[in-house]
């Protein structure tokens, strides 16, 4: 590949068939053999060339002004295989074609074969040279967009491009172009241009509204700096306001972590850390070198879309967030009812047989089934039937042959239970779905051997088969559990679980049917309850899926510590402290254990308050491997951002559950308004803890029961029902205080019969109304809608942590280097934008520390000599590279005292301080520190060259060279002659004078290059010791270099002004207050719950006569039939 090394970069393209004979304006400047060179030319009539130019922008045919084309033969369709801005880069790139191309192809004679040559030729530099950038995609139209994107805007090549579409900005139409960081528009109509481009990171809120009042066309965006923006005429507004939503969450995510502080979990071992550290970008080098591309790849808006579909089919079926779907077909899932269930309770538990119309869904894992028909309401948006089975839990498929249309499968699980899919699309479609099954299936063989011990792990095994050794559990084993299981019946809800499980298979292979609901919603047997919770959440699949990795990370991070580990020792005493299990060691150790490792797993993240009451909860019924992968799921899936540094996914819900209020209660909302009652004071420590905190342990476990099953919307759905029920003395409050008061009371007595002089729900425990309400009105809660609530808010819980964070950071400044908090405001941005789209590009941990390369681009971001672009491999280009390189390595040793170390946020603000404020002559202090690089307080001749050169290419950027030639030759002969004066000789001014005669004779035009090379010649035989005085007589002598060290230099830095910080966010200070607040409302139950009776108004139920061989039966059936009188209030 060594002759791809002077390969000019961002020049060549993927070959595009250009007809030459239709496409006018280009003149051809050179052409030699088969190649031509061309140049844009636009018509000399000035009305007339505005309006090609406006004709171009509309049609979005914007083209590079230079351009290099192949032609096989004369009158043929020629190939675009390169493009320029720039006359110096198009050239460079022809000279490369002369000399690596042309030599080639005269030995080449049938002119097919010389278009093929050249094609492959070309495909190849483009994979070689602009690999992981727009210019290999296959997609020619989006191709182009991105290249006119990233010229109208000056982006740079890595930038990946996303779509483009016709809109009207400013009663201007024009191209809305999107990228991956980036929203541009640009109109060019009839002369007048207009351009607005708009960090994604920077929008705050994303409105869909109507252009003049009737048409659905229009988006305003509104940034963090409350500038507005407004977009009409927009035909796909729906598809631009979903794209816009996916990019700027994923911006949003990344600026929160880019602005945090350093990683909780990680380990404070100097040692360690660097060792991990050195391993992980050893791993993403690799990985990165192994995901390169050497083909055509596909645009990033169809990457999107594959996400967005893979996440919402993960989310459906509680999935690994890695699953890929592959296919999905309509089908028809049939399952016969089991012969060797227990024959009783056949009305509670009916008999399995299943026959749904749905969709069939296969994943590179998992196969899965949603059924068209829907549960009866108030659950209408949930399926009748729900069925995943693991690849790796299938023992045997067969293809069903029904007629020369219809075909499907016959797969039978390892729970030995045939389910039948027949397929509804063309045999092509049937045949294909099959093969990828059984492609699929045998990847999975080395996992099936796993499964029969993974089962041996299961509470339902041991159920279902009496010979097999009971797993361990939880602490409850040893402790007790918070209900007392008699009066809970736990063993009549084991007898129908075990049916259940003998009709629909259990923990892998377990389908989902209107009863599961049911028999989930009425409590879970204790032994069972950590692995229902398993299979409904999904933390099952992972848990198979890393077998062993929890006793794995244990062992590493041994005798390790870290930020979290010592915020987990201080909690650990707090959590559930009234369970005699958390009384104990053993129960303090097992806490211990999955939170230390949840923080190892997740140093990102590490450990928030209200994990552990999570945890702990967990832990009472699951082993600690089933408590890690529970929490796993909660944390990343279920409540994402609840336990966060910034824990803005629990803000955010809080927004959520405010607009929910103020939807479904009005009057209830308006009041708490009217008297300035904080809601989220209560709320907050309601969805933290999962409510664990704020009611008596056996109903909060039952609402964990429902959350693992419905999802986060039931956490809604029940603080919607607390207020509903508690609404008539709300309305009677008039502060925070008599609100907390009544709530406090509420969760004390729920476990108390209801009011008896209601007819409605009498006799029901107050808990037991909760659910009814929460699920009966308030129904319209679903999780597809808190989804979506949380895309369209969470971009302004993002700005408000943003600006939260932002304040504390800089309030927390040890030192502000004399500037007001505003210019402090306008560094942060860009010290953390700079580290924004580094951590982007690198796709590792967040850092909040810059290196060199950061540091580079953050004044590339701030000034224009940073500013690099390498088009190709000239001797003028590579010298710029070398200086700027060189004076931003001093700027770096500056700043950071040392260049090994990294630069934080305050030797940040300390750096700008000197280069920004202070005289002319602390200026030249700092400049002369700059390069005095070995500190003995003299400038030496090397110093001095190197100073010369650098000067002289940062005046060129600045000034012109003429100017910056004047400077540096004044600077050279006049440091000569003041190092003469400071050793007590008298210069000799023939010698200065010819000196500076040959430094000026140099004519106008003389390349970088050449300059360089005479200053490197100018006085290596003399030895110049300049010191701090004689520098400053030497700088005051000439003006330019006297400008530049006292204003020039500094006001090279360009600092747009700051968004106003209007946000104001919960902070991470107010979290512990509001959460105590709300561990006052979890109160122990004063007196053991009573029975729930039975309800004559509730329609009776049918009884099971079916007769039992075992005794035991009769006195279990009245039980299941008290227990299903309960049940009958959760006919839902």
């Amino acid at each position: 590949m060594a002759e791809f090394s002077s390969i000019p970069h961002n020049v060549f393209t993927l070959p595009t068939p250009t007809d030459i004979t239709i496409t006018p304006f280009w003149t051809t400047i050179l052409q030699k053999g088969n190649f031509i060179l061309q140049k844009s030319s636009t018509p000399g009539n000035p009305l007339f060339r505005n309006l090609v130019s406006t004709i171009a922008n509309v049609f979005d045919t914007k083209q590079s002004p230079y351009r290099i084309l192949f032609q096989r033969e004369v009158n043929t369709i020629c190939l675009q295989i390169a493009v320029a801005d720039s006359e110096q880069s198009i050239e460079a790139a022809w000279g490369w074609i002369e000399k690596n191309m042309m030599p080639e192809l005269e030995i080449i004679d049938h002119p097919l074969d010389k278009e093929q040559w050249v094609t492959e030729k070309i495909d190849m530099i483009v994979t070689a040279v602009d690999s992981g950038t727009d210019e290999l995609l296959s997609d020619e139209k989006i191709r182009n967009a991105s290249r006119t994107f990233r010229q109208i805007f000056d982006i740079p090549p890595s930038e990946r491009f996303v779509n483009y579409y016709s809109c009207s900005h400013r009663s201007r139409q024009g191209w809305l172009y999107i990228s991956e960081n980036y929203l541009g528009f640009h109109s060019f109509l009839l002369g007048l241009e207009l351009k607005t481009l708009i960090e994604l990171k920077d929008v705050q809120e994303l409105v869909k509204e109507r252009s003049k009042g009737i048409f659905d066309d229009s988006l305003r965006i509104i940034t963090k700096d409350k500038e507005e923006y407004h977009f009409s005429n927009m035909f796909k507004r729906e598809e631009v306001y979903d794209l816009l939503i996916q990019l700027t969450g994923l911006a949003m995510q990344r600026w929160l972590k880019s602005s945090s502080m350093d990683s909780p979990g990680a380990s404070t071992d100097a040692n360690f850390l660097a060792a991990e550290s050195h391993h992980s970008r050893e791993l993403s080098s690799a990985t990165s070198a192994l995901g390169r591309s050497h083909q055509p790849t596909s645009p990033l808006k169809h990457d999107l879309a594959s996400q967005k579909r893979n996440q919402a089919y993960c989310i459906r079926f509680r999935l690994p967030e890695n699953e890929k779907l592959m296919t999905a077909v309509d089908a028809t899932y049939s399952k016969a009812a089991c012969s060797e269930r227990d024959q009783i309770f056949l009305t509670q538990v009916p008999p399995g047989y299943v026959n749904q119309l749905g969709r069939i869904y296969l994943s590179q894992t998992f196969i899965a089934f949603e059924s068209q028909d829907r549960l009866p309401a108030p659950q209408q948006h949930l399926p009748l039937c729900k069925v995943v089975f693991p690849l790796y839990s299938i023992k045997r498929v067969e293809k069903i042959h029904s007629g020369a249309y219809t075909s499907g499968v016959s797969i039978v699980t390892v729970h030995k239970i045939e389910h039948t899919f027949m397929l509804h699309a063309e045999k092509t479609n049937c045949d294909q779905f099959c093969d990828s099954l059984k492609g699929l299936l045998l990847k999975q063989i080395p996992e099936f051997k796993k499964v029969k011990k993974f089962m041996a792990t299961c509470e339902s095994e041991h159920l279902c088969q009496v010979d097999l050794k009971a797993p361990k559990g939880g602490l409850g084993l040893e402790f007790g559990y918070p209900e007392n299981s008699k009066k809970a019946k736990d063993k009549s809800k084991t007898r129908l679980w075990k049916i259940y499980f003998q009709e629909n298979g259990r923990n892998l292979t377990m389908i989902k049917l209107q009863t599961f609901g049911k028999l989930v919603r009425i409590g879970l047997p204790n032994k069972l309850r950590g692995e229902i919770w398993e299979a409904a959440s999904g933390a099952i699949y992972l848990r198979f899926a890393n077998q062993g990795l929890y006793e794995e990370i244990l062992k590493k991070y041994e005798g390790q510590s870290s930020v979290a580990t010592e915020e987990i020792e201080k909690d650990l005493n707090r959590s559930l402290p009234e369970y005699a299990g958390y009384q104990s060691p053993e129960g303090i150790d097992r806490l211990r254990r999955v939170l230390t490792a949840y923080a190892w797993k997740n140093p990102e993240l590490g450990y928030c308050q209200a994990m552990n009451i999570a945890t702990s909860a967990f832990l009472i019924y699951t082993t600690e491997e089933q408590a890690f992968w529970l929490l796993h799921v909660l944390v990343d899936r279920m409540c994402p951002g609840y336990y966060s540094t910034s824990m803005y996914g629990a803000l955010l819900d809080q927004i959520i559950f405010e607009r929910l209020v103020e939807k479904t209660m009005p009057i209830l909302w308006e009041h708490f308004k009217k008297t300035d009652v904080e809601l989220s004071v209560a709320c907050l420590p309601w969805f933290l803890s999962l409510y664990v905190n704020s009611m008596p342990l056996e109903f909060a476990i039952r609402v964990l029961d429902i959350l693992f099953m419905e999802g986060p919307r039931i956490l809604f759905q029940i603080g919607l029902a607390i207020l509903k029920i508690n609404g008539e003395e709300l309305l009677d409050t008039r502060d925070d205080g008599a609100f907390l008061d009544i709530l406090k009371s509420f969760f004390r007595s729920i476990g108390n019969p209801n009011d008896q002089n209601q007819n409605q729900y009498t006799r029901l425990t107050k808990f037991s109304e909760v659910m009814l309400i929460a699920y009966r009105e308030f129904s319209l809660v679903t999780n597809e809608m808190v989804i979506e609530l949380r895309r369209q808010n969470q971009l302004k819980v993002g700005a408000g942590i943003e600006s939260f964070t932002k304040r504390t950071i800089i309030r927390h400044l040890k030192e502000t280097a004399g500037f007001s908090k505003e210019d402090i405001g306008i560094i942060y941005d860009k010290y953390f934008g700079a580290l924004y789209y580094t951590n982007r590009d690198t796709g590792g941990t967040p850092e909040s520390k810059m290196d060199r390369e950061i540091f580079q681009n953050m004044l590339a971001i701030m000034t224009p000599w940073a500013k690099i672009k390498v088009t190709n491999k000239s001797a003028d280009s590579i010298v710029a590279k070398e200086l700027s390189n060189s004076f931003v390595r001093r700027l770096y040793r500056m700043f950071s005292g040392n260049e090994d170390e990294l630069i934080d946020f305050q030797k940040m603000v300390v750096g700008m301080s000197e280069i920004l404020q202070g005289d002319i002559m602390s200026h030249m202090d700092w400049f002369f520190k700059l390069y005095d690089e070995d500190k003995d307080g003299v400038l030496t001749s090397k110093d001095i060259i190197s100073m010369s050169k650098e000067f002289y290419w940062l005046l060129s950027i600045l000034k012109d060279t003429d100017i910056a030639w004047d400077a540096v030759t004044s600077l050279i002969v006049h440091s000569c002659e003041q190092s003469d004066v400071a050793k007590g000789s008298q210069p000799d001014e023939a010698t200065l004078k010819h000196r500076l005669a040959d430094l000026t004779m140099a004519s106008n035009g003389i390349s970088l290059s050449t300059r360089i090379r005479q200053l490197d010649s100018a006085i290596l035989a003399d030895v110049v010791d300049l010191t701090l005085p004689s520098f400053r007589m030497v700088a005051l002598i000439n003006e330019s270099l006297e400008m530049l060290l006292d204003h020039g230099f500094k006001n090279s830095f360009n600092f747009a002004k700051s968004a106003m910080d209007r946000q104001k966010s919960l902070g991470r200070e107010l979290f512990e207050n509001l959460f105590a607040q709300g561990q006052h409302l979890a109160q122990p139950p004063l007196s053991p719950s009573k029975a729930a009776l039975s309800v004559n108004q509730q329609p009776s139920r049918s009884r099971s006569h079916s007769v039992s061989s075992n005794a035991g039966n009769d006195s279990e059936k009245i039980e299941v039939e008290t227990l299903m009188d309960e049940w009958g209030h959760f006919e839902i």
